[in-house]
């Protein structure tokens, strides 16, 4: 099922980010994390794709191929175009489609050291070809603009470009401020983004976690973050049930302002998912679960 299907049946939905673990790939494994999180419902869930040519990225259509037929989720394969030579990712297009993978979620990636590249080095080159291919296209955004990026203005002018060039939803850099996120759907909708937007939120699951995220995104922490990161320092069980207690009341306001959908990053910890899904419920809150 495409992603914008679902995504159109309503607001209010949670969706999940996985990743191919690292290593060989360990089938049972993944079978018992998509086992865990199936029976939460997720609207759909992503899988990423590794940067640099890994062999990992032949696992991203695996597992999101066995989420698909052997869960039934709706499914959507990340692809990082800068590091790939123009052959390399049109081999990873016709391999998810040889899978029947629908949908893509098309990215730029981080430049590796030493990659070859090819003509592709901005999303915006590869969403066409997706889209004319069938694919359902989504892509990023930023709510605290890209890192690279000199304004929110023109992280906007690249949201529309991207909508106009046929992807059909948006992922979000994860944010822990929901003011950031508020002003942010106001500028995408003013710009003329229509497409829903799935907003990122992550677990905090440890103080370095956090200050890598704060660097590689260029995130700010809110008060009630650093208290949390201060208070539970020491303690790793009570630092993730305080930061799951910080996600669900982030998300419950999100939905009641009338957020098209929360795309959790699990981590590929299904206890932190699972976590998060009771509170949600226990707020009264969550549509699909």
């Amino acid at each position: 099922m495409k992603i914008s299907d679902v995504l159109q049946k309503g607001k209010g939905t949670l969706s999940f980010e996985i990743f191919p673990p690292k290593g060989d790939f360990d089938v049972q494994g993944v079978r018992s994390l998509l086992g865990a999180l199936s029976p939460l419902s997720p609207a759909y869930i992503s899988v990423t794709y590794s940067a640099g040519g890994s062999k990992n990225n032949r696992l991203t259509e695996e597992i999101a191929s066995m989420a698909q037929e052997e869960n039934h989720i709706p499914s959507a394969c990340h692809i990082t175009v800068i590091n790939s030579t123009n052959e390399e990712v049109e081999n990873t297009i016709d391999s998810f489609h040889r899978r029947g993978i629908e949908n893509v979620l098309a990215l730029r990636g981080d430049k590796v050291d030493g990659a070859e590249g090819g003509s592709y080095l901005h999303a915006t080159d590869i969403i066409p070809s997706l889209v004319k291919k069938g694919f359902c296209v989504g892509a990023s955004c930023y709510p605290e603009g890209h890192p690279l990026s000199p304004s929110l203005a023109e992280d906007y002018h690249y949201m529309k470009l991207k909508q106009d060039l046929g992807a059909s939803f948006f992922v979000s850099q994860l944010c822990f401020d929901n003011r950031r996120f508020f002003e942010f759907f106001k500028g995408a909708e003013k710009a003329g983004v229509t497409a829903p937007i799935s907003a990122g939120i992550m677990p905090i699951m440890s103080k370095a976690q956090v200050n890598r995220m704060i660097f590689m995104c260029a995130v700010s922490l809110p008060g009630e973050i650093i208290r949390i990161l201060n208070r539970y320092e020491e303690d790793k069980d009570g630092l993730l049930q305080a930061g799951l207690d910080y996600a669900a009341a982030q998300i419950k306001e999100l939905y009641d302002a009338g957020a098209d959908d929360v795309h959790f990053y699990t981590m590929n910890r299904p206890e932190a998912a699972q976590g998060l899904v009771q509170r949600l419920k226990a707020l009264g809150c969550l549509r699909n679960a």
